[in-house]
């Protein structure tokens, strides 16, 4: 009783919020009701006035006739600014692009675990080409990962004890001379200094390998991609028993989730334990069907425009160290101009670090902001290359890869740095 009161106190603050910071609280909380909602482009979970925490699947629909890509973007919401049009906070990425169409199904999923707690809003944007692009924005959104104290206090203290008195309501009731007359020496005397003394073996006790989860927290789907529907999810330090792996050389393990349910998990967000070698090849179901956009014939094609935005890559990136070493990670300071006649939205760069022949990709993605014309900024990511050592590498980037910003010259986008030779390092 005492975690539902908590809840409605939460709740009840943050529908407060808004109110306090602008004079018009209804414009903050979008979409006021169901029928505002673009049936083909909208974000139906989390819902506005609502309170998140860690990894959040985003769900929603978007399948707009056109539809090129689509993504979803967070900014904090601050309400001292709201009425300043001229200072409007940045978005940032919240999820990488995709490119297919989604109906009523997950649009991506949020991480939140490193951002500072407070208000939060969410738009959907969906590209359909020659710059038609279709917005859908739900605010406010809380992030709560840590609780303030009182709220912690007001939590029952042990579980156990809540579920036991949850447990002794739904048991019958019994006379207390009955229960007096059980005997209270039926379990044999035990030193305690003795039981003390037990060491605790904390290994897993499986009969065969195991995985253990090495991500703060970890999707396992039907299938063998992040295509599939997500049938469970296992935290740090979590264990599973492997089942098998996928009969598609794609490397994902094949488990027994807790409830006895099966599927499959990544295998770059665990470490294999035991003797691998015998597993069964598991086959991954077929791949769910992918929703189908509807589509409206376009008479003729837009002509190329004139003026607009048009990023680049503005001299060679900034690797730190140099030469790179095995299983060590390094920086890639990369600038990025705006050389065009417009002002440009903000986007994702694409950091890939391979072999000559491109085998062994290490991918990453790093967000830059938006640039007035002539304007130019740093973005920085990290990366860590994990095989091919003592081999030579190169480091390839694509500015705006996903076609997010609208430009007038879409083939100045890629650059490279120098190569180097991997270090053995400790591979």
């Amino acid at each position: 009783m005492r975690f539902r009161l908590l809840i409605c106190i939460l709740a009840a603050l943050l529908l407060l919020v808004p109110a306090v910071g602008a004079q018009d609280s209804g414009s903050l909380i979008e979409p006021a009701d169901a029928d505002m909602m673009d049936p083909l482009a909208h974000i139906s979970f989390p819902p506005p006035v609502y309170v998140v925490r860690d990894n959040v699947d985003i769900r929603g629909t978007a399948n707009m006739p056109g539809l090129r890509n689509l993504y979803i973007e967070f900014r904090e919401l601050d309400l001292s600014a709201m009425d300043m049009a001229d200072e409007e906070p940045q978005w940032f990425p919240a999820t990488l692009p995709r490119i297919a169409a989604v109906e009523d199904d997950v649009l991506g999923t949020w991480n939140t675990a490193s951002l500072p707690d407070g208000l939060y809003e969410l738009r959907l944007l969906i590209n359909m080409g020659a710059g038609a692009q279709s917005v859908a924005r739900v605010s406010p959104i809380r992030i709560e990962n840590n609780p303030p104290e009182f709220a912690m206090d007001m939590m029952p203290e042990d579980t156990s004890d809540a579920m036991s008195e949850a447990a002794a309501d739904d048991m019958p009731e019994e006379p207390m001379d009955d229960m007096a007359d059980e005997p209270v020496d039926a379990m044999p005397e035990e030193s305690t200094d003795d039981m003390a003394d037990e060491p605790v073996d904390d290994t897993p006790q499986y009969a065969g390998p195991y995985v253990v989860i090495t991500v703060p927290g970890a999707n396992v789907r039907s299938g063998d991609s992040t295509a599939y529907h997500r049938v469970g999810v296992l935290l740090e330090g979590d264990t599973a028993p492997i089942k098998g792996i996928s009969a598609w050389n794609t490397g994902w393990w094949y488990i027994e989730l807790p409830s006895g349910r099966n599927g499959f998990i990544a295998p770059f967000i665990v470490d294999a334990v035991g003797d691998t070698s015998s597993v069964p090849a598991i086959q991954p179901p077929p791949l769910p069907p992918t929703p189908i956009p509807t589509v409206i014939p376009q008479p003729t094609a837009p002509p190329a425009p004139t003026t607009g935005a048009n990023l680049v890559i503005d001299g060679s990136p900034v690797i730190n160290p140099h030469p790179a070493t095995c299983n060590q990670t390094y920086s890639v300071s990369v600038r990025v101009k705006n050389i065009g006649t417009a002002r440009s939205g903000g986007g994702l760069i694409e950091i890939v670090d391979s072999r000559h022949d491109g085998a062994g990709r290490e991918v990453t993605y790093t967000p830059f902001r938006q640039l007035d014309p002539g304007q130019s900024a740093v973005s920085e990511a990290r990366i860590t290359p994990k095989v091919y050592h003592s081999e030579l590498h190169h480091i390839n980037l694509h500015v705006d890869y996903d076609n997010r910003v609208f430009e007038m010259n879409e083939n100045d986008n890629r650059s490279a740095a120098a190569p180097y030779i991997l270090q053995k390092g400790s591979c």
